[in-house]
């Protein structure tokens, strides 16, 4: 499983790294001191697990818990046990008291293997995907294929999905539409545009263009943005 650690202290940051590297079925794919940090790694990278602290400078664990709609499981770790119960309340998978005892973290792992298990064969029971989906905008539902959107951008309630023939506004989020956007076609490359990998005509590290518009890549996205289509796309590297 690709995990990742989220925790403001470097020394709790260090023993969680050590434990994960003597456990044969994880891959650390990063570390963050802060929520912030971690979001737009996220948000561009496959992850199935987050050991995430709880109190912290900022947005404290449980809270970005409560606002996080990925897909990653969570393992809370704290040195605080009192916070285990209220844990549970956002969909922990385990909570585990620093010092984390490697029988506990073993047993924490386990469990997170046996839930993603679950929900890989949740996924063999479902309906082929489709190839579009609908939008309410102008007291009408507005079927979008995938295939025809361009880019969508968020402006601060709503969002404009472009398309090739129109524009569609929708009284949306971003991150709400994101979730329901195939992620090997579509690709976030700031805090307020999604594209359609499928058209992008030529990008840099510091912006993409599709048809005859410019988008600025942001500055958080940037890496990663850049090394998405060079590892998946860029021919002869």
């Amino acid at each position: 499983m690709n995990c990742i650690v989220i925790d403001d202290e470097p020394l709790a940051r260090e023993k969680i790294r050590m434990l994960i590297e003597k456990d044969v079925t994880l891959q650390l794919l990063g570390s963050f001191d802060s929520p912030a940090k971690a979001t737009g790694f996220l948000e561009l990278n496959q992850v199935d697990l987050i050991f995430l602290d709880i109190r912290m400078h900022g947005i404290s664990g449980l809270d970005f818990a409560r606002e996080y709609q990925g897909e990653a499981m969570v393992i809370f770790t704290s040195a605080h046990a009192g916070y285990a119960l209220e844990s549970y309340d956002v969909r922990a998978v385990d909570f585990l008291v620093k010092p984390v005892h490697p029988l506990r973290f073993t047993q924490a792992i386990q469990k997170a293997l046996e839930y993603a298990d679950l929900k890989r064969q949740d996924k063999r029971t479902l309906p082929e995907k489709q190839d579009y989906f609908f939008v309410r905008a102008d007291r009408r539902l507005h079927r979008v294929p995938y295939e025809d959107c361009l880019y969508i951008e968020g402006i601060k309630d709503y969002c404009a999905l472009h398309l090739h023939d129109r524009k569609i506004m929708t009284a949306l989020h971003l991150k709400t539409i994101q979730k329901y956007l195939p992620s090997d076609m579509f690709l976030r490359i700031s805090k307020s545009v999604v594209v359609n990998i499928k058209h992008v005509k030529s990008l840099t590290h510091h912006d993409l263009h599709i048809g005859d518009m410019e988008l600025s890549i942001g500055n958080a996205y940037r890496e990663q943005v850049f090394a998405n289509f060079v590892t998946h796309y860029m021919v002869g590297k």
